[in-house]
């Protein structure tokens, strides 16, 4: 399933409204199964975002050289794929179970689709800063202020969504969004010990 320009649009201008703590954002975002399904097709929008946490992981294990290509070694290239792919993943699995126990099955799939438009951008935005670092723009230090910065956005950003979608309180959007971070922080951990 292709995702349309102007699904894109529509869903990152919603995204944007969430920001903003604007709930209104959420009529901008495709709530049919359809958009449910495109909603996971807009991860080939983060190909950007993959190939930089490629080039970071290859500068982790010493093996980015301007010499070589980016994609000379398979497994690198699977391992990291299979670990973006399962971030992107990760919540919205954990979540068929939590929305049955907190009996919320009918706001499953507009919390889906709307935290995975969130993730798309956020992916992008959280990108840029190891980019800054990669080209040696910033120093590692100041890298990982931006990235926090951004990061602390995007939090706050899902926190808001969470709320809006699921109608739930403050603090349990809260410990969704923390059992979202905790479920990456896991996948990154796998990703990187399957590495070394």
């Amino acid at each position: 399933m292709i995702v349309t320009a102007d699904e894109v649009n529509r869903s990152f201008r919603g995204t944007l409204d969430l920001l903003h703590s604007r709930a209104e954002g959420l009529k901008s975002f495709d709530m049919s199964e359809r958009g449910f399904w495109r909603s996971f097709a807009a991860i080939w929008l983060t190909l950007p975002a993959y190939v930089v946490s490629l080039a970071f992981e290859r500068l982790r294990l010493g093996l980015l050289r301007p010499d070589h290509s980016l994609l000379d070694n398979i497994w690198i290239d699977l391992v990291v794929a299979l670990g973006h792919v399962a971030g992107f993943v990760a919540l919205p699995l954990a979540m068929i179970w939590i929305t049955r126990s907190l009996n919320l099955t009918k706001a499953y799939v507009p919390f889906v689709i709307v935290t995975n438009w969130i993730t798309v951008m956020g992916l992008l935005v959280l990108s840029l800063p190891a980019v800054l670092l990669l080209l040696g723009w910033a120093t590692p230090s100041l890298a990982s202020v931006f990235g926090l910065a951004f990061a602390v956005i995007i939090v706050r950003m899902q926190w808001f969504a969470t709320k809006a979608t699921l109608g739930v309180s403050g603090l349990l959007a809260f410990g969704i969004v923390l059992l979202g971070i905790v479920l990456n922080s896991c996948v990154g951990s796998i990703t990187r010990s399957l590495l070394g």
